[in-house]
């Protein structure tokens, strides 16, 4: 073993700088995560999920685990923490989560984009690994972007969600974790 990941943010520097470590990481999360002394509990599934430009993924929590996000004043997080404990909604989410998404918050989502939602269970966790903020840095927004920024429906707001919250997320999920990850 090399060093012990003491932080979600080491967690991710690893991935970013490692191509190596970054694919085992998504093929075998368990393995990768146990080179640096973190440990999932044998009976926990983990899929690490990769986010791509126009691929977003949200996880829903356990309905223990929601409150924390039904007291933030992002329109997202209240979705999400609603469908962890509405069945119906979580149902709808799972099944066409852009048109609940436009529905329920009034984001346009990009034909192009897909968002891709997921539920935990106690037996299944999600790692959602974020695209790294410094992919879009250089880039220019486009007149649609432009459009979208002006009338308050951009689809970055979904995308900065899932960074804002993928250590939230993450720590949710990780009950089976065991190891200092400092979440």
């Amino acid at each position: 073993m090399t060093q012990q990941i003491n932080s979600m943010q080491e967690l991710l520097n690893i991935v970013y700088s490692d191509p190596a470590f970054k694919q085992e990481f998504i093929s075998n999360p368990k393995s990768a995560l146990a080179k640096y002394g973190v440990t999932v509990d044998e009976k926990v599934d983990l899929t690490v999920l990769e986010e791509t430009e126009n691929n977003v993924y949200l996880v829903i929590p356990s309905p223990e685990l929601a409150n924390e996000l039904a007291n933030e004043t992002d329109a997202i997080a209240k979705l999400i923490a609603r469908a962890a404990t509405d069945e119906a909604l979580r149902q709808e989410m799972l099944a066409d989560p852009k048109a609940v998404i436009a529905r329920e918050t009034g984001l346009v989502i990009p034909e192009e984009a897909n968002v891709s939602v997921f539920q935990q269970t106690p037996e299944k966790a999600y790692f959602v690994l974020p695209r790294p903020v410094a992919a879009d840095s250089d880039r220019e927004l486009s007149s649609e972007e432009l459009e979208a920024v002006a009338g308050g429906s951009r689809w970055d707001r979904i995308v900065e969600f899932s960074r804002r919250h993928c250590t939230k997320i993450i720590n949710t999920i990780w009950t089976g974790v065991k190891g200092c990850l400092g979440l």
